[in-house]
């Protein structure tokens, strides 16, 4: 993920020719795979460069997994999961306007009529194929318990994924759904099945590579959505649907349905301490596409505002040797919404002392040490909120053109660890 550190200079003009010498490997004196211990294996990697976890509602977990193929291409994919014996949250079909008609709308407007509806939703994720004229649907609707578009005479042997009464999965073909259609609270389409039996079954062996979206279940009945972004070198390359079979049986599925990927991706989540949803991903349009339907998840514990832990913020970052980083934290209550922090009782607190120091300002101060430490957030004598912060010395960097002492600009220069941007906060003297 090429994104430039910016910075000026204050002495001497920093040419391009100059900073291009430091494009060759610095080796680091203790190499890590991502920050924090990584709770994912991806068969086809040959690298992972990182997973970040963010618990976006009480049972419900953001991860974006970024990793490097087997070819040298870089992917970064987004899974929402939760389970739904022990989550608070439920799944529901989004449509435009919230309503029972067909149409097209994007994510965040079908979202933005959920919450209008009192519907507390905490993320977002296109679902199903459609016609792209019309917004027909390619599959079957239920919402809310009521059937309101049935399966196409057309395309009868369309799949379903969808939430029992009881909130636990279901997902097959027409005749299982037909089967249970009364007790099928929320359902919408799928293109063809991926993994089936914990065994990939994907029989679309095509080369194309491009977003996917797929959803996934694992054995204990947990519920995973997978968004791959793809056409966005160097940031993500795209996958293959046989590679996105594969990946969804690595993530742990026994049943996976594809979805409806390409410029349709979009995903949506709350940011911690933020009460708005936002994009996270990178729609390959360049913009959200208006699409037939998508899946919701609904926080069920209403906000109460009584502080329980707290997001903080910058949150799992790379920074050089020597970094000050300001640390900041919002407040949360149960359900993940904004909540005051406490007036007193709050502390600052490193994992390992060894790496420097932390104000109760929340400053933390890098004494060169090279590694990963966790900064703390203490409240009455337990761990409210954390981050990870790595100090690496950059083993790559990007120069882009010339700065001079006086100019007013920014030095384009991008700097990575391993994959992972390295925030460059040295003097600007040291350049």
């Amino acid at each position: 993920m090429n994104i430039k550190t910016k910075s000026k200079t204050k002495k001497g003009i920093v040419c391009a020719a100059v900073l291009c010498l430091a494009a060759l490997q610095v080796t680091s004196a203790s190499p890590v795979q991502a920050l924090g211990a990584p709770d994912v294996s991806v068969s086809a990697a040959s690298s992972l460069v990182d997973e970040i976890k963010t618990t976006v509602a009480f049972g419900l977990t953001q991860k974006e997994l970024i990793y490097t193929d087997q070819s040298g291409k870089r992917l970064t994919c987004f899974i929402m999961e939760y389970n739904p014996q022990q989550a608070g949250v439920t799944l529901a079909a989004g449509t435009p306007h919230d309503g029972t008609k067909i149409g097209l709308a994007t994510v965040r407007d079908q979202a933005g009529a959920a919450v209008r509806n009192g519907k507390q939703v905490v993320a977002a994720i296109n679902a199903d194929m459609y016609n792209m004229s019309t917004g027909d649907p390619w599959g079957v609707v239920v919402k809310d318990g009521a059937e309101i578009h049935s399966y196409a005479p057309v395309r009868t042997w369309w799949k379903f994924f969808g939430v029992k009464k009881d909130g636990f999965p279901i997902y097959g073909d027409r005749r299982t759904y037909e089967a249970n259609r009364g007790n099928i609270q929320q359902a919408l389409g799928i293109h063809s099945i991926l993994v089936d039996g914990g065994i990939v079954v994907n029989t679309d062996l095509t080369s194309t590579l491009a977003p996917r979206n797929a959803v996934g279940v694992r054995s204990d009945n947990s519920v995973f959505f997978l968004l791959a972004d793809g056409r966005k070198d160097p940031y993500s390359h795209g996958l293959t649907l046989q590679q996105t079979a594969q990946l969804m049986k690595d993530l742990g599925a026994v049943w996976a349905g594809n979805l409806d990927g390409g410029g349709s991706s979009t995903l949506m989540t709350r940011t911690p301490g933020e009460t708005a949803l936002t994009v996270k991903n990178h729609p390959s349009d360049g913009w959200e596409r208006a699409v037939a339907n998508s899946w919701l998840f609904i926080a069920n514990p209403k906000p109460d505002g009584v502080f329980v832990s707290a997001a903080l913020t910058p949150y799992d970052k790379t920074y050089s040797p020597k970094s000050i980083v300001p640390v900041t934290a919002k407040g949360l209550d149960f359900s993940g919404a904004p909540a005051a922090l406490p007036k007193s009782g709050l502390s600052w607190a490193l994992s390992d002392f060894s790496f420097g120091s932390i104000g109760q300002d929340g400053v933390f101060s890098s004494n060169g040490k090279e590694g990963q430490v966790q900064a703390q957030l203490w409240y009455n004598g337990r761990i409210v909120g954390s981050t990870y912060i790595e100090i690496a010395t950059p083993d790559n960097y990007v120069s882009v053109g010339t700065v001079s002492p006086n100019a007013g600009k920014d030095a384009g220069l991008t700097a990575t660890y391993q994959g992972r941007e390295v925030i460059l906060t040295m003097n600007k003297s040291d350049w």
